[in-house]
This record gives structure tokens, C-alpha cells and sequence, in this order.
């Protein structure tokens, strides 16, 4: 697998894409996501949040815990319980992955890619190093269905 598995925006590529199922795809098709998964696979035990906060040092705690709850609801990390921390206690995440063979290969094809793509933006002189893992956003939103409180009223 190349770089180009890689888009410019830091999704997955369209080959890379197609060989995994489409939660996991969902899973891995962010930057950010990519990277708690590395953490998770290196460690190869169960991880607690604030190690995975140090971890990815440069990110806010609010950040990993949205891709966590992502990552949840993916299947592709599961809640291992908690432990006790300074604040209270703090939940043990272990990646739901390690079986698959496809996703594995993923994030091995897109290591290389996100490390150079961090550097590039360590070297700039933006001082937003988190620009790099923003996604853009659809310059036109298409809402699929309403919520119930929006559905239009039967006028009498």
C-alpha cells in the first residue's frame, strides 16, 4: 500500500477503504482515530484514559474522549472497565481490532503518511498544531430525515 491510501485531508484512500467493513472503515477514516488505535496496539494491554491522554500529548482530553466515544460505537475500542485516578475513577480501553486483519493493515499503511503529515505541520508557523486532523465540512449539509419535533404538523 502506498501513501496515496491516504487523502489530502487525512481520510482513508478509496482501495484502502474498500477492503474494510464500513464501521470500521468509519473507525480509521480519522487521523486522530488512527492514533489511539496505534497507542492501544503498541501497549497491547489494556490502556487507562489519562495514559492515552499522555500519550497523544499534543490533543485536549475533550478531543480523545470524542474519538473514543467514536471508536465505541465502531466496535473498534471497548470499555475494559475503570481504575482508580486522581479526579475519581477513569475507564480502561482495550482495542477491539487486534483480530482483524484488514484494519491492522490500515493503520500500518497509514502510519508513514500521519507521521509526515505531523511534521509538516510541527514545521509550519501555524500555531494550531491540531489543524492537521480537522476534516472540512460539506460547504452544503443534506439532512437525511427530520426529528420527530420537526416533522411537520397536519394543519386542520
Amino acid at each position: 500500500m502506498s501513501e496515496a491510501e491516504v487523502c489530502v485531508d487525512g481520510r482513508l484512500g478509496d482501495e484502502l477503504a474498500a477492503v474494510l467493513e464500513p464501521k470500521v472503515q468509519d473507525a480509521l477514516d480519522h487521523p486522530l482515530r488512527r492514533e489511539i488505535l496505534r497507542v492501544l496496539h503498541a501497549k497491547e494491554q489494556p490502556c487507562g484514559f489519562m495514559e492515552l491522554v499522555g500519550k497523544l500529548r499534543p490533543f485536549a482530553r475533550p478531543q480523545i474522549s470524542y474519538h473514543l466515544r467514536v471508536l465505541q460505537g465502531a466496535g473498534a475500542v471497548s470499555a475494559d472497565g475503570t481504575q482508580p485516578a486522581l479526579s475519581g475513577r477513569e475507564t480502561i480501553y482495550r482495542s477491539a481490532l487486534t483480530g482483524d486483519a484488514g484494519a491492522l493493515a490500515a493503520l500500518g499503511a497509514t502510519e508513514l503518511p500521519d507521521r509526515k503529515r505531523r511534521q509538516r505541520m510541527k514545521g509550519s508557523n501555524s500555531t494550531n498544531l491540531l489543524k492537521m486532523f480537522r476534516v472540512p465540512r460539506p460547504e452544503r449539509a443534506i439532512r437525511l430525515s427530520m426529528r420527530a419535533d420537526q416533522k411537520a404538523k397536519p394543519t386542520e
